[in-house]
Order: structure tokens, then C-alpha cells, then sequence
């Protein structure tokens, strides 16, 4: 039996947003695993742990050292370990080229929005995945357009692979009965925006897009869900008063409420313009809602045939129209929903590290 060891330091980063749910739910669906022992480090090493966060030692200095140790200790004991490390950061060590490292990649924003990212920032980032691409770790990138996007900028690594994110739709899953209490439970027609706020969220066009559907008798409300209410607060306030009182910004909401929400929903709207994965939309289609989205090319790779793409703030509203009455009628299945359940991501994390190594690697 392997032991796992999962870096949940990633928990001491406040602002870690979606990386950290995706996190959690990947340490909770591998933890269920027979074969393999998974344990976090931050119930391995409670004190340790417990004293970074109290001192507020960054999570990488952390890392670093209890890889190294154990590294070591493995090396002593001659315990088969593995390491994962769930955002992008491969800590520094004098112990070969980390053959026994998971480490996944979750996106490059900052190489589109370099202007919302200090220079410092930008120069620790583009070393560290350069660092990465010359590693001989399993590198897992989220979508195939995060990949290309990754070897774009850097080289090509020498054990990519793409796993798609868990999602956890909850345990009322997407039954027709479900997503008719939803709506009956909301009594209007609304579109749901669930994320936090982010420039590239592109919020303004949300509600450019919203008040034309409005207008057009599609939908009565936006209501969106997540940080950052101030500043959609701002942008709202410049709307006509008509629209200001059809946007309700729910803030953080509880899990449940959120899927009660999505499945309620008219369709879920996400005109962002840069995702890795875009974890929200996953979820709504998940529970069978219609998506309304930008046409990007994440977007097209993971939700082709499921979606509805808007190409433009003035896109002719009467194919969204019709998109969503066939949608209301047919109740398709996204295609990508069973690849998405957290066992079977857990399953595929678990088969990288049981796939054969090139002899130059097993030899390090």
C-alpha cells in the first residue's frame, strides 16, 4: 500500500478561491480510496501546521521543509511515499528531480491580466513552472486548453497529464424532480452567477447581456453568489434604476442554498475571459442547468454540445431563446459529467503514479 502525502498548506493562502474547494473535494474523494493510504499534512504534522498559522509562515517555506524530511525519512525507512501538491508550487530539494511528486496546475491568469500581478509575483511564477516543466513530477493540468496554454509560455513536461477537476454536485444530484423544486421553490426566472469577483469574471458584461435578455422577456433576475460585492455593487449602481432592483447579490452562500439556486435557475451565465476550467459552470451543468457562455476555447473543450456560446454583447438573443426552450424540453446529460465525479478523478490521480517510469526516471 502507497502513502500519500497531500499538501494541504494551500489552506493557509486566504485568498486561494476556487483552488482550495477543488482541494478539499480531491483530499476528501482520494481519502476513500481502499488501495491507498492519503493522509494531509496538516493531521500528519498538527503542530507544525498549527504553528504556521499561528506565526503566518508562508505555505511554500512549509512545504519545502516537510518534503524534505520526508524525502529523508522515506529514503531510511524505504516507505513508499508520494507527494501531491495541489497548486503549481514544486518545493525546492537536493533529492532528485521530484519523480515522486504530483503537482497540478490550475491556470496561467496572470500571463493574461500581468497587470493585476506585482512584478515580483510574475517572476516567482514563470520560475517556479519553469522549475515544473523540467521536473520529472507528474504534472496535472485541468483542462487540455490549460495545457496548451502552459506550453505555450513554457516547455513541454516530461509526464504531463489532464485530469479534469472533481465536482460536487451535492447529493440530490440532477433528477428532473430536483430541478422542478428548485424553480418552484424560487417562482421567477433568474439567471445565476456563481463565483467570486475577478476582472476577468467580466461582470460588466454579465450585465450588459442580462439587461437585453431582460428586455427581451427571457429572465426577471441575475442573482449572483460569492466575495466581491462591492465592487459589482459599483458597477450596478450605474445601471438604470429598472435593472439596479433585477440584480441581487447574494454574497457567500451555503452549499446547499447554492445548488438550490443553480437548479432553480433559468441558466447559469459565465462571460469570463480566461478559465482553466471554469468550476462553477461544471457544477450547473452537472445538475442538468442550461449554460450560457463566452466563447473561449476552456468553454468549447469542456462544454461542446452542452452549452450555449455568446460570441458577442450584441449576439442575436433569438437562438438563446430557442437554446433554452430545447434545453427545457430535452434535458440533455453533459457529456463530461461522469469524467468530473470525484471518484473517478481520484481513480485517475491514483493510476499516474501506477503507470510504468521510463528507466532514467526510476533510476533517480
Amino acid at each position: 500500500m502507497a502513502t500519500y502525502l497531500f499538501y494541504d498548506t494551500i489552506r493557509l493562502n486566504r485568498s486561494a478561491g476556487g483552488v482550495l474547494n477543488v482541494s478539499e473535494v480531491l483530499l476528501h474523494s482520494m481519502r476513500l480510496s481502499p488501495d491507498d493510504q492519503v493522509q494531509p499534512v496538516s493531521e500528519r504534522h498538527p503542530l507544525v501546521y498549527a504553528a504556521a498559522r499561528r506565526l503566518r509562515i508562508s505555505r511554500f517555506v512549509l512545504d519545502i521543509l516537510l518534503y524534505n524530511f520526508h524525502r529523508v525519512r522515506a529514503w531510511l525507512s524505504g516507505e513508499r511515499m508520494f507527494s501531491l501538491f495541489p497548486n503549481y508550487f514544486l518545493p525546492f530539494s537536493p533529492f532528485g528531480r521530484h519523480t515522486d511528486s504530483i503537482v497540478v496546475v490550475h491556470d496561467l491568469q496572470y500571463k493574461s491580466y500581468p497587470q493585476y500581478f506585482t512584478p515580483t509575483k510574475r517572476l516567482w511564477l514563470d520560475w517556479n513552472l519553469r522549475r515544473l516543466a523540467r521536473s520529472a513530477a507528474d504534472v496535472v493540468f485541468i483542462s487540455r486548453s490549460s495545457q496548451e496554454d502552459f506550453e505555450r509560455h513554457f516547455a513541454r513536461c516530461a509526464r504531463p497529464a489532464v485530469i479534469f477537476n472533481p465536482v460536487d454536485a451535492g447529493p440530490g444530484g440532477r433528477s428532473r424532480e430536483s430541478a422542478a423544486e428548485g424553480a418552484r421553490t424560487q417562482g421567477d426566472r433568474y439567471l445565476i452567477a456563481a463565483y467570486h469577483y475577478y476582472p476577468h469574471k467580466n461582470f460588466g458584461g454579465i450585465l450588459k447581456l442580462f439587461e437585453r435578455l431582460k428586455r427581451e422577456g427571457l429572465v426577471d433576475h441575475l442573482d449572483i453568489t460569492g466575495n466581491g460585492a462591492a465592487e459589482i455593487e459599483r458597477m450596478i449602481a450605474a445601471q438604470a434604476p429598472a435593472l439596479r432592483g433585477s440584480v441581487r447579490h447574494r454574497g457567500l452562500v451555503p452549499r446547499d442554498e447554492l445548488f438550490r439556486l443553480y437548479r432553480g435557475a433559468t441558466a447559469f451565465i459565465s462571460l469570463s475571459t480566461s478559465e482553466g476550467f471554469n468550476l462553477s459552470a461544471a457544477e450547473a451543468a452537472t445538475l442538468g442547468v442550461p449554460l450560457l457562455l463566452s466563447d473561449i476555447p476552456v468553454h468549447r473543450e469542456l462544454f461542446s454540445g452542452y452549452a450555449f456560446f455568446i460570441g458577442s454583447e450584441r449576439c442575436d438573443l433569438a437562438p438563446v431563446g430557442r437554446y433554452l426552450a430545447d434545453h427545457q424540453r430535452t434535458r440533455p446529460t453533459w457529456q463530461h459529467s461522469r469524467d468530473c465525479v470525484p471518484s473517478a478523478v481520484a481513480a485517475s490521480y491514483f493510476t499516474l503514479k501506477r503507470r510504468p517510469a521510463p528507466l532514467t526516471e526510476a533510476m533517480q
